[in-house]
């Protein structure tokens, strides 16, 4: 019966599941903005459960993951900053990216700092020193010039792997702590939370650009949002987790995430218009490289660090 309405319904209106799905289709093709709309969900929706999945296992499958995110960011990083993309010191940013990660989870183990990550700090600028060397000292200027380049690309491209390894190493220390794993998660989910309020209601009411030299699209009114989402989804969040801590804390706890994701998101903003490219990669479908996801999460994942570390532990 059911069904046979349904079915009058369809009639009625002209409609069926096969024209639905033809005008969805027929709605990508046409506008590119729709298109990307679906592919971002699409992946999204892969991607998130998945992730979350391996935070859920932690220990090396923890690792593992942010090695990984490490390699990849690394990677992507050093391609913005290398001068005529040298992919000796992109293979090498990359690398000591992902292996800091894994130094630090060495350390966690209770194996020495000296033995593990230290090693790993030490050698950053020591094998990136002579690829920087040949590669600036090929370029035709004065002696002075050319070891001013030397210095600024060693320090440059050192900073990298300190950048990308060094903050994702955070997640591992985090999840040393004291319902750590409940501090990763909330920290994902206040990034999303805010990312997705700014986004809509800096669409639909944003007037006021917030830095408009460095994200054109960022409005004051859907910082405002993104605010008032963070407070609202740090308040479930305190009822939904285990987080150690009172509601007064974790309120600030979501204000410190969304400032520091604020940062991230215009820091790497600034950089890739420096460099003049929209995305940092195109690794993942609907949303660029690596590094466009990873931005707001990396200064959140330092911060909220010493937040957790300072004032609930």
């Amino acid at each position: 019966m059911t069904a046979d309405l349904l079915k009058g319904l369809n009639k009625k209106a002209g409609l069926s599941l096969e024209g639905l799905w033809r005008f969805c289709i027929s709605l990508q093709a046409k506008n590119p903005k729709v298109r990307n709309f679906f592919i971002r969900t699409a992946v999204t929706a892969f991607l998130v459960p998945v992730t979350f999945l391996i935070i859920w296992a932690g220990d090396w499958w923890l690792t593992a993951l942010l090695t990984v995110c490490a390699v990849l960011g690394g990677w992507e990083l050093a391609n913005l900053v290398t001068r005529k993309k040298q992919k000796p010191i992109q293979y090498i940013c990359s690398i000591w990216s992902g292996a800091l990660v894994v130094s630090v989870h060495l350390y966690l183990e209770d194996y020495d700092f000296m033995f593990t990550v230290f090693p790993v700090l030490a050698s950053i600028p020591c094998i990136i020193n002579p690829f920087t060397f040949l590669g600036e000292w090929a370029i035709k200027s004065n002696l002075a010039r050319k070891l001013s380049h030397i210095f600024i690309g060693i320090t440059k491209y050192s900073v990298v792997p300190l950048i990308i390894g060094g903050l994702l190493s955070f997640g591992l220390l985090l999840n040393d702590l004291q319902g750590g794993r409940d501090w990763i998660y909330s920290i994902i989910i206040l990034v999303a939370a805010t990312d997705v309020a700014s986004y809509i209601f800096g669409s639909l009411f944003g007037k006021r650009k917030l830095a408009p030299k460095i994200s054109p699209s960022k409005t004051w009114e859907g910082g405002v949002a993104g605010l008032t989402f963070a407070i609202i989804a740090s308040i479930a969040l305190y009822y939904l987790f285990d987080l150690h801590a009172n509601l007064g804390k974790s309120i600030g706890f979501g204000v410190v995430i969304y400032f520091s994701a604020l940062f991230g998101d215009l820091l790497e903003s600034s950089l890739k218009r420096i460099v003049g490219v929209k995305d940092s990669g195109s690794l993942i479908p609907g949303h660029g490289g690596i590094l466009d996801r990873m931005d707001s999460i990396l200064i959140s994942l330092f911060v909220g660090y010493f937040f957790v570390l300072w004032t609930i532990v």
